[in-house]
């Protein structure tokens, strides 16, 4: 049974379901101006406000794409619909074209865990920390104190991590309550260059049977939910994605409207520049579909140069990371650009494959060069708040001061370069911190 992603104008019933987390005051609305035969609406899913970048008003045009130059926000809201068929997805389009802006794919997506590719880890936490900078930080005094870091994840052991609060896909969950995998180690990850992070546990990705898996409209729920949240305590947010999609046959085909791999209208891709645009800095990693080692849920066609850098993973105004060792050696599953959104990915190479959180022989694949990365950004923002430098100009500047491995500037394999944390230091002028004078008796 085909399940979709209903992007609808904006009515005052779906916003008020929108703040109230509920789908009970929308119900009325759907019933009467947008169900038709076929279709069932995802009661369990309440609607989702994501604001899209248009040609003005309330009234997206067909393809807006990433060219903001120009343009206001359009206030419109996703919606979870099962079809009993493609007929039923025609008739929902054909009939109820003045409510509906667009129907697509909402596919799984999972993280992306270690991947051995028959190596032990290369280095431990220490190592990472000293190849990253991280004491350059130390005696700036920045420590990522006051930031606020997502782990957008599969949960976080609260007895390991600290979180300071969180979201989950379906009420009641606790944040902190998960058990030690995927998540925790991810936000180990981070705080290897900001251990006074503040962690937001955003558990995406909650295991279920056994299996870490999402649908992308519950990435639009964590990411909208997010947008409020930086709105309203604007200034230092970073947002850590270590997951995203491997096989893009759970996707509609590039070129078809439903398209989520490489369309920029999709409402993901769509909230994901909603979220920069608030004043986040949000890093994904890259995946781990390289040609040399591919994780073997990659898909038939989706490895190498080129295929293996999808959706938001791609998006323009996000840091993208591919991975190398502490030794600077990439990754066989570092997965490779050119990006389906945007051609220059990936940005940046964070540090991976170590002995690090324990949760795993080693911190391994992009899952961990990711957050490794955004550390360095959590550490940085203490100093730098959005009004003093805006996501685009930290980007740059970390751009900028990367270490070049292979000496030819940007390159497909590791964008800019390694993230030097040191040298990101340097280039904006932050002095090492005075130590305090301690008195003596006399």
């Amino acid at each position: 049974m085909p399940r979709r992603i209903v992007l609808i104008r904006s009515h005052e019933r779906l916003q008020q379901g929108w703040r109230q987390r509920s789908f009970g005051p929308a119900g009325p609305l759907l019933d009467d101006r947008v169900r038709v035969a076929g279709v069932r609406f995802d009661e369990t899913y309440h609607p989702v406000q994501v604001w899209r970048r248009s040609g003005g008003g309330d009234d997206p045009p067909a393809s807006s794409g990433f060219n903001y130059g120009g343009v206001g926000p359009a206030d419109t809201y996703v919606v979870r619909v099962e079809f009993d068929d493609e007929d039923a997805i025609e008739r929902l389009r054909r009939d109820r074209h003045p409510e509906i802006v667009g129907v697509f794919a909402d596919p799984a997506v999972s993280p992306f865990p270690s991947a051995y590719c028959g190596d032990a880890p290369v280095g431990a936490t220490a190592d990472v920390a000293r190849r990253l900078g991280v004491p350059a930080l130390r005696r700036a005094g920045l420590t990522g104190d006051g930031v606020h870091v997502a782990v957008v994840d599969t949960g976080i052991d609260g007895s390991r991590i600290p979180v300071a609060g969180g979201w989950a896909p379906t009420p009641g969950y606790v944040p902190g309550s998960s058990a030690p995998n995927h998540g925790t180690m991810v936000a180990y990850d981070v705080r290897i260059a900001a251990p006074d992070a503040q962690i937001l546990d955003y558990a995406l990705l909650k295991s279920q049977a056994g299996t870490w898996a999402a649908f992308l409209s519950d990435g639009i729920a964590a990411f909208a939910d997010l947008v409020e949240r930086v709105h309203a305590a604007p200034g230092r947010w970073v947002v850590n994605n270590s997951w995203g999609l491997f096989d893009r046959a759970n996707d509609a085909p590039i070129g078809s409207p439903e398209n989520y791999s490489a369309n920029p209208d999709h409402p993901f891709n769509q909230v994901t520049g909603a979220l920069v645009a608030a004043g986040a800095d949000v890093f994904f990693a890259a995946g781990n579909c390289g040609a040399d080692c591919p994780d073997g849920r990659c898909g038939a066609g989706d490895t190498g140069p080129g295929a293996s850098i999808h959706g938001a993973n791609s998006h323009p105004d996000i840091f993208t990371v591919a991975a190398v060792t502490v030794t600077d050696r990439r990754l066989g599953y570092s997965s490779q650009g050119p990006g389906a959104l945007y051609s220059r990915k990936p940005d940046l190479a964070g540090l991976s494959h170590f002995a690090g959180s324990g949760i795993y022989p080693a911190d391994g694949g992009t899952s961990a060069a990711s957050p490794v990365a955004a550390g360095v950004a959590a550490a940085l923002r203490q100093r730098f708040a959005t009004d003093r430098l805006a996501p685009a100009q930290l980007k740059g500047l970390l751009q900028r001061t990367a270490r070049d491995l292979q000496g030819d500037g940007w390159d497909y394999d590791l964008g800019y370069g390694v993230i030097d944390a040191a040298a990101a230091v340097r280039a904006v002028g932050v002095k090492p911190k005075a130590r305090k004078r301690v008195k003596t008796a006399v």
